[in-house]
């Protein structure tokens, strides 16, 4: 949809999507994604956003007055994924002109003690966004989940990993939950392509030939979102051959087809 390193004008992309065209954060109505806003200007406000040396994104919440409180905004980000939507995040480069970055999943939040527009001090939500490319995880951490998500793990035990959340978001560490949020991201592919067993779950037809490692070839798709990254649960997913996979993005009736497919993996979860 967005171009990585490709220069918007802010005006242009709330004509074409809608959504707030004040703030950092925007939520399209009809469209399953949330555009978030980064740059110099949210200084004053106690805003102090950017990339941490291991690769996540500190993002501050809206509010420019009193304690930050997780509605609007806030809201929409906390619970992105349970509602299926994507986060685009944009740099401002220039008065009225925005970059795009990347595509980020929420993995948590802190709080922070600062100030507030009149100079109040305030306590602040800052989210942690890690970037929904499978390489922008540490390769330690790479390394780490993927000894523990093996091709030969039952399926119940696939779905247990696939569904693992972090107990305490307050406590655990950002690595802990890099950790988590990659782990469920393996188990889940894992998952639907063993629960299909070189069945597209699509068109109910074997996979149309095997990979590389022997194993019939199906696609990952998230049904909920438009794009295939980041975590979801199983109930969100489904094992595709590349022509249905094609079809829930780019066909007339993707979108009916899409749905059609979130009635049968429905039923199989169920």
């Amino acid at each position: 949809m967005f171009n990585e390193g490709e220069i918007y004008r802010r005006r242009e992309l709330h004509k074409e999507y809608g959504g707030q065209q004040q703030g950092g954060i925007s939520t399209p109505s009809k469209f399953p994604f949330i555009m978030i806003f980064t740059g110099e200007s949210g200084s004053e406000y106690g805003y102090k956003d950017g990339w941490q040396d291991n690769g996540i994104f500190y993002y501050t919440g809206e509010g420019q007055e009193g304690p930050m409180q997780f509605i609007r905004g806030n809201k929409a980000i906390r619970d992105h994924i349970k509602n299926g939507k994507d986060i685009y995040l944009f740099e401002y480069v220039r008065q009225a002109y925005v970059q795009y970055l990347t595509q980020v999943v929420c993995i948590g939040y802190h709080k922070r003690t600062t100030h507030d527009h009149k100079g109040s001090m305030r306590e602040a939500i800052v989210f942690e966004f890690l970037p929904v490319k499978e390489n922008s995880t540490p390769s330690q951490d790479r390394s780490e989940v993927e000894t523990s998500v093996n091709d030969d793990d039952s399926l119940k035990t696939l779905r247990e990993k696939a569904l693992v959340s972090s107990s305490d978001t307050a406590t655990a560490t950002i690595k802990e939950k890099v950790i988590t949020t990659y782990t469920r991201s393996i188990a889940i592919k894992k998952y639907a392509r063993k629960r299909a067993n070189g069945i597209c779950e699509g068109c109910s037809n074997q996979a149309p030939f095997k990979a590389i490692n022997g194993q019939p070839y199906l696609e990952v798709h998230h049904l909920r979102r438009l794009s295939d990254g980041g975590p979801d649960h199983p109930e969100w997913v489904a094992a595709l051959c590349p022509t249905c996979h094609m079809r829930c993005h780019h066909a007339e009736d993707g979108k009916e087809y899409n749905n059609s497919i979130i009635g049968k993996i429905s039923e199989i979860e169920r």
